[in-house]
């Protein structure tokens, strides 16, 4: 009986080691067939788009806060967060005291617009000498823009009159046309105690196309299409090598190929010359690059 436990439990073993050894060779053929998918690319036909992406916040063509005109007490709204108000309408009127009766002139709208914020409520103490405490805030909302920061390598890819494809983060599965109405001809002032070597390039965006869920303040995403070339010649980055200003590829017999390159974005670049449609190029070995460098 022992003698024949021993067996099974050897039978059971050799089973389990050769099992192993089944999946040990399996997936080691099976590796090499998807590592041989990714070595080789295609010079493919295909459509590509060059773009800047930026991003930016949601302003109106105009807005006004109104202030205290001295430190007092609000003494009563005329107007709620949405109403559309004209030039002249009344707004608040504010009181030194709310125990005074006298007559108080109310402070009126400058332009026209939209109640979009009120910051403080009918007896709330106001500070005239504080800007930060404004009393209610109106914006003309008839027109809206963005105003964004562009790197200087990007800015001369742009100039007025571009259109652009704008994504809010806050809209999901959405985006909305706009165009480039304003480029400053000067870059950002930075702050004298600045670290940042970033120098940017105000620029101003009209959104052209109204969604009343799009509000000020918003934060956007702004791709602008700089330049777009159809059916060309493409391989994408991985399977493209520089040396000094001179591109080449390696052919998937192990051949040097030196090419030219047009324009470039976050895929590939444009082939102009020294490739065929449906050739097949070796992935580019970024281990011996990397250890030749160093």
């Amino acid at each position: 009986m022992l003698f024949g436990s021993k067996k099974k439990l050897i039978i059971v073993f050799l089973l389990i080691l050769s099992a192993g050894l089944v999946y040990f060779f399996y997936n080691i053929n099976s590796n090499k067939v998807s590592s041989s998918k990714n070595i080789f690319g295609e010079v493919l036909k295909q459509n590509l788009i060059q773009r800047v992406t930026i991003a930016g916040a949601v302003m109106p063509i105009r807005k006004t806060i109104i202030t205290a005109p001295y430190n007092g007490y609000v003494k009563k709204l005329f107007v709620t967060i949405g109403e559309q108000v004209k030039i002249g309408d009344s707004l608040v009127s504010v009181v030194q005291s709310l125990q005074s009766n006298d007559n108080i002139f109310p402070l009126r709208s400058p332009l026209n617009g939209t109640v979009v914020q009120i910051a403080k409520n009918e007896g709330e103490f106001v500070r005239v000498e504080d800007p930060k405490e404004f009393i209610l805030r109106i914006d003309d909302l008839s027109k809206l823009f963005i105003l964004a920061n562009v790197p200087e390598i990007d800015r001369v890819k742009l100039k007025a009159g571009q259109e652009v494809i704008i994504k809010a983060s806050a809209i999901l599965n959405k985006t909305y046309k706009g165009i480039i109405r304003e480029l400053s001809l000067a870059a950002k002032e930075k702050d004298q105690w600045s670290r940042s070597q970033v120098v940017e390039f105000p620029i101003k965006i009209e959104i052209t196309e109204r969604d009343e869920n799009i509000k000020p303040g918003m934060s956007v995403v702004i791709d602008v299409i700089t330049e777009r070339k159809d059916n060309i010649l493409t391989l994408r980055h991985e399977y493209i090598q520089r040396e000094n200003e001179n591109y080449y590829v390696i052919l998937a017999d192990g051949s040097r190929k030196d090419i030219k390159v047009g324009i470039q974005n976050e895929d590939g670049f444009e082939i102009l010359s020294g490739l065929k449609e449906g050739e097949k190029i070796k992935l580019v070995d970024f281990a011996n690059i990397n250890s030749s460098e160093n």
